[in-house]
Order: C-alpha cells, then sequence, then structure tokens
C-alpha cells in the first residue's frame, strides 16, 4: 500500500484557536542523576532547568498531573483561582517520571479508584494518594519494584495493573483480596506477561460498548513488533468485577521469525514504534514510528488500512483521538494536524509552537485539546464546520500579499486562473486554481519580500522588497532579473495595460516616488526603467492602483490623501482628501473609487470624467474633492479592499480578523465574518466566487462569497452623509 502524504489534501476545514498558556515555571528542588560535574569540586553541580516528561489530564477534577525530569510529580488544579493556581508538588521519584496515569474516582471495579500511578526511569512504579498531605508532600500509597529498566507505560484495570518497561518485558501486578475494609489497596507481582524482542515502548487498552467486550491490550516495542492481548474471566460470571479471575492472554495471529511470540500484525514500520493507540468502537489500532510515519491497522481483519508519511520531515510526537468526529489529532515537533477516518486524509494542519511538541491531551472544553512541550502546557480549541478553509502546505511567516490572476491572458494565450502569494519567510508560493494545491516555490535570499503582483503575459511573478529592489522571476527556473532605482522599501506594485501594445508595471514605496517600468524580456530587449516622479514628496506611499477604464493611476498612503495621475502624461489629476489616517487599500468599481484606511473607514470617491479616448482629463483647475460617502464598520485598521463585479458588492478586511461584505451603494453590511487571527492581504478570485486572505499568523484562508437571503442587511456600520 503506497504511504499518503499529507500535501495530497487540499483545504481545511477546522480551525486551532489559543485559549490558555500553562508555564512551567519551576525551581528543582533536587538534581537529577550525572548533574554532578565530573572534574570539579564536590558540591559544584550544573544548573538544571526542571521540564515536563510525561502529563495525564483528569478531565472528571480538571487536574493535569504533570512528571518533571527531575523525578518530580505535579499538580495543576484547574479548579483553583487564577492568584492560587501553581503545581503543586504531590511527591518525587529517583529518576525521571516517564508516565502518569489517574483512575477515577467513581470506578466500582477498579482496585486503585481515586489513586494517582507513575512509572520512572528509576525502575518502580508508584501509586499516590492526592487527597491527604504528609507536611510537604502527598501519600505514597505503595512503591512496585520489579522491572530492570525504565517503566514506559502503565495500563490498569480491575485489580490489575499492567506495566511495560525498557527490560522488554510487560508485567502484571495484582491487587491482593480480603483488603475492602483498608484505606487502600496493596498490589503483588503476578507475572511476567511477556518479554518482547526490544524495548516496549507503549501499551493501549480499550473495550467497546459490546456486550461480552472485555477489552484489548495491545503493546508494541522498539522493533517494531507489536503483540494482543485479551482478558478472559476464568470463574464465575460473565461479568468483570474486581474479585473476578483474570487471565491475560497473547491472542495474536501473525508469525515473525525474529519474535518468539505471534504478533498482532505484520511488522510494517521500518524503526521503533513510540506511541500506540487501540479504537476499540472503530476497530482500528494506529502507530506512529520514529519513520516519520502512521500506521492505522484493521484490528478485526489484522491489516493495514492506511499508511501517512509526515512530510514536515519528522516523526508525529502526540497521539489523541476525538471520537465525536471519528477523527484523529496529530502532534509533530511544530505542527497539529486532524486525520479523518472516515475518509482517510487530513482535514487541518497548523504550525502551532516553535518549541517541540511532546504530547497532546483531550481537555475538559468541548474540542479543547492540551499540547505539551519541555516547559509548558498550552490549551487550543479546534473549531469545526466552518464558513470558511484553510489552504494548507502555505507560508511559515505572515501572507503579506496575496494575488489572483482573474482570467487575465498568459504566456501561452490562454485565460490564467493561477493563484500567488507572498510571506515574510521571503518565498513566493504559486497555486493550483482547481485543487488550491502548492505548485511552486520562489525562494528570496537577499532582502525581505514587501509587494506582490504577476505579469501574466510574461509568467512572471514581481516582487518587491525592503532594500528598495523589484524582481522579475522565472518560474521555470526560479532566477530573477533585479531592477533598481527606488531609495527606501517597495510596498505596493500594479501591471497597467496602459495602451493596446504596452503594459507597464508601476511601483511605489517609501520613498514617494511612483517608478515606471517595461519588465518585458526577450532577445531584443531587458527590463527597465521608463519614467518616475515624487508623486507623494516627504511621505511614503503605501497602495497603488491603476484604472483601465480612464487610464489613470492611483497613489494613497501616509500623508492621508487619494492622488490620481494620467497614466501617459504622468500628471495629477486631483487629489481626494478626507481619511485622518494613512491609506491602506484602494479599489475601483466604474466611476466609483473605494478607499480603506488606518482611521478604520471606507471612503467612496468620484473620479474624473474621462475623454472619448478614454483617458481622464481636468475639466476644472486641480482642487481636492471630498468623500461621496464613508462606510464605518471596522474596528481596527483596513488591509485590503475588493470589488465583487457580478454581485457589485464590495468585501473589505481589517487587521482585527473581520471580513465584511458590503453593498456599499445602499451603505449597508449584508455579510459578516470573525476571525481569531489578524488580517493582512485581501484577493477576490472570481472564477471560484470566493475570498482570500493572508493572516500575520501564516495562514491563508478561502470565504465563500455568497450573499443568501437570510443575510439581514445593518445599516448601523454606515454614515451617510460623511460626517
Amino acid at each position: 500500500m503506497p504511504a499518503l502524504r499529507s500535501p495530497e489534501f487540499e483545504t481545511a476545514t477546522a480551525e486551532f484557536l489559543h485559549v490558555d498558556s500553562i508555564p512551567l515555571q519551576l525551581a528543582s528542588t533536587r538534581p537529577r542523576l550525572g548533574d554532578l560535574k565530573p572534574g570539579f569540586a564536590q558540591g559544584v553541580r550544573k544548573v538544571h532547568t526542571p521540564n515536563l516528561s510525561a502529563v495525564f489530564y483528569l478531565p472528571e477534577k480538571r487536574h493535569l498531573y504533570a512528571g518533571i525530569d527531575t523525578g518530580e510529580l505535579r499538580l495543576w488544579d484547574f479548579n483553583a483561582g487564577a492568584r492560587k493556581q501553581a503545581w503543586l508538588l504531590i511527591g518525587s521519584h529517583k529518576g525521571s517520571i516517564t508516565c502518569v496515569i489517574a483512575v477515577k474516582h467513581a470506578s466500582t471495579i477498579d482496585a486503585a479508584a481515586g489513586l494517582v500511578l507513575t512509572g520512572s526511569a528509576d525502575s518502580s512504579i508508584k501509586l499516590w494518594d492526592v487527597k491527604l498531605r504528609v507536611q510537604e508532600t502527598h501519600v505514597c500509597v505503595q512503591t512496585l519494584v520489579g522491572h530492570t529498566g525504565t517503566v514506559t507505560s502503565l495500563v490498569h484495570k480491575g485489580a490489575c495493573i499492567l506495566s511495560s518497561s525498557t527490560d522488554c518485558t510487560i508485567r502484571i501486578w495484582k491487587a491482593v483480596q480480603g483488603r475492602g475494609m483498608l484505606i487502600y489497596p496493596w498490589f503483588e507481582p503476578q507475572a511476567v506477561l511477556v518479554k518482547m524482542g526490544g524495548w516496549v515502548t507503549c501499551m493501549s487498552y480499550a473495550a467497546s460498548a459490546r456486550v461480552g467486550d472485555f477489552g484489548t491490550l495491545y503493546a508494541a516495542d522498539a522493533a517494531a513488533a507489536i503483540v494482543k492481548i485479551n482478558p478472559c474471566i476464568v470463574d464465575g460470571p460473565n461479568v468483570w468485577k474486581e474479585s473476578s479471575q483474570i487471565q491475560w492472554k497473547l491472542t495474536g495471529t501473525a508469525r515473525d521469525p525474529r519474535a518468539a511470540t505471534p504478533l498482532a500484525f505484520s511488522r510494517v514500520h521500518d524503526r521503533s514504534i513510540s506511541h500506540l493507540r487501540y479504537l476499540a468502537e472503530e476497530g482500528l489500532v494506529v502507530t506512529l514510528a520514529f519513520d516519520n510515519s502512521m500506521r492505522i491497522f484493521n484490528a478485526v481483519q489484522s491489516s493495514v488500512k492506511c499508511m501517512v508519511v509526515n512530510d514536515t520531515g519528522g516523526p508525529f510526537t502526540g497521539l489523541e483521538h476525538d471520537p465525536i468526529r471519528s477523527q484523529l489529532l496529530l502532534l509533530d515537533r511544530h505542527h497539529l494536524h486532524v486525520w479523518d477516518l472516515a475518509t482517510d486524509r487530513f482535514v487541518a494542519r497548523k504550525r502551532i509552537s516553535q518549541q517541540p511538541l511532546l504530547a497532546i491531551f483531550k481537555s475538559s472544553g468541548r474540542g479543547e485539546y492540551g499540547l505539551v512541550s519541555a516547559t509548558a502546557v498550552t490549551i487550543w480549541r479546534v473549531e469545526q464546520d466552518l464558513d470558511y478553509r484553510i489552504v494548507l502546505g502555505g507560508h511559515t511567516g505572515p501572507v503579506i500579499a496575496v494575488h489572483a490572476v482573474n482570467g487575465a491572458v498568459g504566456e501561452s494565450g490562454s485565460q490564467d486562473y493561477r493563484v500567488l502569494s507572498g510571506g515574510q519567510d521571503n518565498t513566493v508560493r504559486l497555486w493550483d486554481p482547481f485543487e488550491m494545491v502548492c505548485l511552486r516555490v520562489l525562494r528570496e535570499t537577499r532582502s525581505e519580500l514587501t509587494a506582490l503582483t504577476f505579469f501574466a503575459a510574461g509568467n512572471s511573478p514581481i516582487t518587491g522588497h525592503d532594500d528598495g529592489s523589484i524582481r522579475v522571476w522565472n518560474l521555470e527556473s526560479g532566477t530573477c532579473i533585479d531592477l533598481q532605482h527606488h531609495s527606501n522599501t517597495v510596498t505596493c506594485l500594479a501591471m497597467a495595460q496602459v495602451s493596446a501594445a504596452d503594459e507597464l508595471l508601476f511601483s511605489a514605496g517609501f520613498d514617494g516616488c511612483v517608478c515606471v517600468w517595461d519588465v518585458r524580456a526577450g532577445a531584443s530587449t531587458t527590463p527597465h526603467l521608463m519614467h518616475h516622479w515624487p508623486a507623494h514628496p516627504g511621505s511614503e506611499i503605501l497602495t497603488i492602483l491603476h484604472d483601465p477604464m480612464k487610464n489613470a493611476i492611483i497613489t494613497a498612503g501616509n500623508d492621508s490623501s487619494v492622488r490620481v495621475w494620467s497614466a501617459r502624461l504622468y500628471e495629477q489629476l486631483t487629489k481626494h482628501v478626507g481619511h485622518v489616517g494613512p491609506v491602506t487599500c484602494l479599489a475601483l468599481d466604474g466611476n466609483f473609487l473605494l478607499s480603506g484606511s488606518e482611521d478604520c473607514t471606507i471612503r467612496l470617491w468620484g473620479l474624473v470624467p474621462a475623454a472619448r479616448s478614454g483617458e481622464v482629463r481636468s475639466t476644472t483647475p486641480l482642487q481636492a474633492s471630498m468623500p461621496l460617502k464613508t462606510l464605518k464598520g471596522h474596528k481596527a485598521p483596513l488591509r485590503g479592499i475588493v470589488v465583487l463585479p457580478d454581485a457589485g458588492h464590495v468585501a473589505s478586511a481589517s487587521a482585527d480578523g473581520r471580513l465584511l461584505l458590503w453593498d456599499y451603494a445602499q451603505a449597508t453590511v449584508l455579510r459578516r465574518f470573525q476571525h481569531a487571527e489578524e488580517f493582512t492581504c485581501l484577493a477576490c478570485r472570481q472564477e471560484a466566487n470566493e475570498l482570500l486572505v493572508g493572516t500575520m499568523q501564516n495562514s491563508m484562508l478561502r470565504f465563500p462569497i455568497e450573499v443568501s437571503e437570510q443575510d439581514a442587511p445593518q445599516t448601523d456600520g454606515a454614515a451617510w452623509p460623511p460626517g
């Protein structure tokens, strides 16, 4: 079976929202083994920062139990007030804690109900009662000693504790009967259940709701072998009780010449298995391994159902199951992935953390999960059933520009609908217009990318940079031609068809100048500067736009004004004044110009009339004009405006994650979208009837722009006339 890779999915149907962070701010109370520096005087020790090594969350009590690599077991109580919350010390092992489980208080068949069990690198297992306090620590009920290696995982069921270790064994510990009147149970070693060919790395026990199903235990080792163990009741009625006599039997059927016992499945991983989860209701077994892959097995047929390779270049490090949606949540060092078991594909992925992620657990809130790194636990909520989709496999830095070609005639003479995006990760990405998968990545290494457009006739992305340079890219070779004239950052670019034969590039930036470039490249010509002029002297230009109907260039920037220029004579035709903050974006709808500003408003202007030739002309002496209308609906600076030509509506995006769809003629908001991330740019895909939005958090989002009959107009966000 070929392995799937995560780029083969298209866009996400889930989003990840940060809820809370719990930093591990502890001073080590005891040194780790080996902290004494060799060659130094006695008592001189290395400075060690405690790190999380194992966690377990008990949702019934909202308690998070954390094992520390110094051997300490600590508790975080989510029920405590913010001022009282702290990592409460429960007790310590002599070595790093490697596994933690807490048994529900309400359990009637579990001998260790209400206790916390920990395994450690010191080869011991400890049972803790966290209800009582003895001086500075809680009660250690019992210490189980028998393993000769690190205890790697624990399972508790009925009167039995099962433990695995790097000594290659799985051991059973049984509660002694006749202690019902005593406060705590007492566990004694019963047997070595199985000795595997490698270190036993993980175990998973689960039972379905089917009558007569007492569950199944699966265990995996460092040699990628998986064994299957079933509990059987050998006395009394076929009902599991605490006093039931249980036998655990190996029931695997796959023969392997390297294994002394039959295996549950044939070996398919190339390296050690790190995580294993048995999904009883789904009838599936999921494994993660250091070969950077996930395998999903059919537990009934003992066969491989699916194989998935992590394309981020590292192994998966954590696994959790959402039984309601039949999904898996997978961690790698920096990302959180959502895998749909019904369709066998990824439906979401996001880079969550700069620090390596170690584990994931299900939290108490609906759709909330805790992600564990070495120094913190962060709580994230997974939002499903979104009214937008997330483009996956994209930028690793803020998305600063999105460009939709929208049917322009390309180099081959056919219409082009591709999408391009630019990010602060200094890449330009070319996207397939049908599947929205990344087709090509261009990487800039010399300066920060600040602007992006596309020259369709030459099949060339064009980028502006913070060093004042402009680069014309070759998509085939990944090479570029440098253009240099601006003395400061290039902030905006626009292609303009100024005549039937000439399509020119207009650029502007922090130097307040507009430059005109011929970017055609051929045997007899190379890209070169044609003209330049100071459009906003002493100020910074933030946005530029070409009006093809009137052959005009429109500029705006930090001086709060909007200026209109002849695209052939480069003369100023008019100046629009009314904003009280920098103008960040522009859009055209016929004879109307819309501008968005950091004053959180959108203003509507009338352009100067056009001559019969189609070029704008000024019939009166140059004077400043006032806005025809002011739209107020945003509460943060505007980052993009686009006109939807089929409907005549306008979409606007602001830095607070708000996307509004306007009927600007009626001064009404038709639809609102709200997102947790900060929006940075906006584009419209006309053929797909959707909006593309880039964010500061590295995402590219796809919003549908249909306006249904249920979308009631909202007029409280507009002002007419301007006040």
